[in-house]
């Protein structure tokens, strides 16, 4: 590694979302929240821990922390710096040039099989860097720098996104599609997430921005939702990286109206209208009635 981390990170954004020299609040603290998640992620592989649900170990947690100091030129450049608070020897920068060889790893070697990505990529690790990259595409940002001084790190672009996604598919993740009725769509751009109701549970749902369109137009409707999906260890899906949405034809419930008349049935206007014809020997079927009850 030819620059440090610990002499600072610039991250520059750029894309029609920073235009006027701004950016979204969501784009600024999608890229910071998943920026320190991944270093941590990382360190943790790193050092032999065991990854876990919830707030990592605060000392590995403090040892790779990031600070912002200030906006370089634009809003859309981020000045960030090592908290100053490491407990561990270089974690920072051994974690950063972990993640640095992996993304350069995926841009040269793109969706090929990902046997030397290394083993510190672990499934919540490509999750992380796949939210990162959230914002990429549509009208949002084109891409990511990640520079120290003259140095680029890395640079995030949607070939990256893509790629990524790709490597997903491979790992843990199965290409499942399910139907049901889509349900409460959260369309903030930290989240982008749905639920699909099928007839064995609810499914939650994840999507990338340009998705969602889609995905808001086909609320409340019975579709067709395909993508990998994280699998439970009984099979169910546990999360479902949405890729692809159609909607379903649904058979038309007619009124009421509309059967009488396809039945030539009328409206009933006496009661007296329920009286049928008279019944013949109706005293004869009578006595029988009462025969049969043991009536004398």
């Amino acid at each position: 590694m030819t620059t440090s981390i610990e002499q600072g990170l610039t991250i520059r954004a750029v894309g029609p979302a920073t235009v006027g020299q701004r950016i979204p609040l969501s784009e600024l603290a999608r890229i910071a929240l998943n920026l320190q998640a991944t270093l941590e992620r990382i360190a943790l592989s790193v050092v032999g821990a065991r990854p876990r649900v919830g707030r990592r170990p605060s000392e590995i947690a403090e040892a790779v922390r990031m600070d912002f100091v200030g906006f370089a030129g634009s809003s859309a450049v981020m000045q960030l710096s090592p908290a100053g608070t490491a407990t561990l020897d270089n974690l920072l920068d051994r974690s950063f040039e972990t993640l640095v060889q992996g993304l350069k790893y995926i841009d040269e070697n793109g969706d090929k099989p990902d046997g030397e990505l290394g083993s510190h990529f672990t499934p919540p690790v490509l999750n992380g860097l796949s939210t990162l990259c959230g914002g990429i595409g549509g009208k949002g940002l084109t891409r990511i720098e990640f520079t120290t001084g003259q140095i680029t790190h890395f640079v995030l672009t949607r070939d990256t996104q893509t790629s990524l996604r790709q490597i997903q598919k491979r790992s843990v993740e199965a290409q499942t599609t399910i139907v049901g009725r889509l349900h409460m769509g959260d369309f903030e751009p930290l989240s982008l997430k749905c639920r699909i109701d099928t007839s064995v549970g609810s499914v939650w749902c994840d999507f990338d921005i340009d998705l969602k369109d889609d995905v808001f137009n086909h609320l409340d409707q019975l579709v067709m939702a395909s993508g990998s999906a994280e699998l439970q260890s009984d099979g169910a899906v546990r999360v479902l990286h949405l890729v692809e949405l159609t909607s379903i034809e649904t058979s038309r419930t007619s009124s009421l109206e509309e059967l009488a008349a396809d039945q030539g049935v009328q409206s009933l206007h006496d009661v007296g209208e329920l009286r049928g014809a008279p019944v013949d020997d109706f005293e004869v079927f009578l006595d029988a009635l009462r025969v049969a009850r043991g009536d004398e």
